[in-house]
């Protein structure tokens, strides 16, 4: 996980707070909160009860969270259809929040992201209770999306073209929740704050604008490395890397990394049956397969080499987040850093994890999707070798 990328997610979520339609709303939200919490002295002065205001604050932000739980659900499942067409999307949703960026800056104008909508209820918010709380968050925050519509997109975007997107969601429901916390801890303190930074709204939008540029045109150059990539292998498979070599060959042949930065070919292990195992390191079940393939490759050592293999494109945090992985689980089996993405590619990588046998001569035999055992490993092994000598 790029926790970079989490943490600017974050500051989105901070800037949604401090956003035209959300702060300057903070006093309201806090009297309807406080209820009949509210004290008024002899000068006009008001105060809270703390504790109180905190507790209904607390459960003003669970109705918040239940919005962004129902986003990050509605994410999930169009997660399929987001992961065919992701380089697409990830250009479309860059260039849109590029536009979003500049609206925040002031040089073009979108009329519904200056506007918010707010159902209006009876509820009797001067009796105040903690159902009411969270209805009251869940309303309101459904009210803020036109408004924070620009920054709430880019955390949109981002949860759905990556294979730990929720992440990104979590990151910025807590970038805009912890400060209505800290509000309903210290309201008297943080409401004289507020009403003298006014002026502070304008360097809200310009922060953001930045950041939502920023973002557009990482999310951008992503998609289009990726696409001139998926081009560059397309072209390789349609005239072959020579014309009497094969795909099989090819590959056999490909120049991967080690974690080292040590250049491997598959072709230097011939003579060996090759387990290749296409990982990754966000992916729990491949985790909890990794023990079971390790014991069976010290049983198979013999006739058979194995292989865990990384792509840094599927990798928030790239090569420096493989590396860090392997380093911490200090595996012994030899990891193998596909930069190109070529091996996921012509073996159609599409879900974690998955296992291809090779013959001693670089065929593939065979290959399977999902964890395994062990004894997975060795049926899988003696079916790729029934299959050699039948060949």
């Amino acid at each position: 996980m790029n926790y970079q990328l989490l943490g600017g997610i974050f500051l989105e979520g901070v800037l949604s707070f401090l956003s035209p339609c959300v702060l300057p709303l903070i006093p309201l939200y806090i009297s309807y909160l406080a209820g009949d919490n509210k004290h008024v002295d002899e000068n006009g002065k008001v105060t809270y009860d703390t504790a109180k205001v905190f507790i209904t604050t607390l459960f003003f932000v669970l109705g918040i969270c239940l919005t962004f739980v129902l986003l990050a659900l509605s994410t999930s499942s169009l997660k399929t259809f987001f992961d065919k067409y992701n380089e697409v999307i990830s250009i479309i949703g860059g260039t849109l929040l590029i536009i979003f960026g500049l609206h925040e800056l002031g040089l073009i104008t979108i009329d519904i992201l200056n506007k918010e909508y707010r159902p209006k209820l009876e509820m009797h918010l001067n009796q105040m209770n903690f159902f009411k709380a969270f209805l009251l968050g869940f309303v309101f925050s459904l009210g803020w999306s036109p408004c924070i519509g620009p920054l709430l997109s880019n955390a949109l975007l981002m949860a759905v073209t990556d294979p730990q997107g929720y992440l990104y969601i979590v990151a910025y429901g807590l970038g805009m929740i912890i400060p209505f916390l800290i509000c309903g801890l210290f309201t008297s303190s943080v409401l004289n704050f507020i009403n003298s930074k006014q002026n502070i709204y304008k360097y809200v939008l310009k922060i953001s604008g930045i950041i939502l540029i920023i973002f557009g045109c990482y999310m951008i150059f992503n998609a289009s490395k990726s696409v001139a990539t998926a081009k560059s292998l397309e072209e390789i498979s349609q005239s072959g890397n020579k014309e009497d070599e094969s795909i099989e060959n090819y590959l056999y042949n490909l120049e991967l990394k080690d974690t080292e930065d040590n250049i491997v070919h598959l072709s230097d292990y011939e003579g060996k049956y090759i387990v290749l195992n296409f990982t990754a390191t966000w992916c729990t079940y491949c985790e909890m397969e990794m023990p079971e393939l390790e014991e069976f490759a010290k049983e198979n050592s013999d006739d058979t080499v194995c292989f865990y293999i990384f792509s840094p494109s599927r990798e928030s945090g790239g090569e420096e987040e493989i590396k860090a992985f392997v380093k911490e689980k200090n595996n012994e089996i030899k990891t193998l850093i596909d930069s190109e993405d070529i091996m996921f590619y012509y073996c159609g990588i599409n879900s974690y994890p998955t296992t291809f046998v090779l013959s001693p001569e670089g065929k593939f035999l065979t290959y399977v999707n999902g964890a395994l055992n062990k004894d997975n490993f060795n049926q899988l092994l003696e079916y790729a070798k029934s299959a050699d000598t039948q060949n």
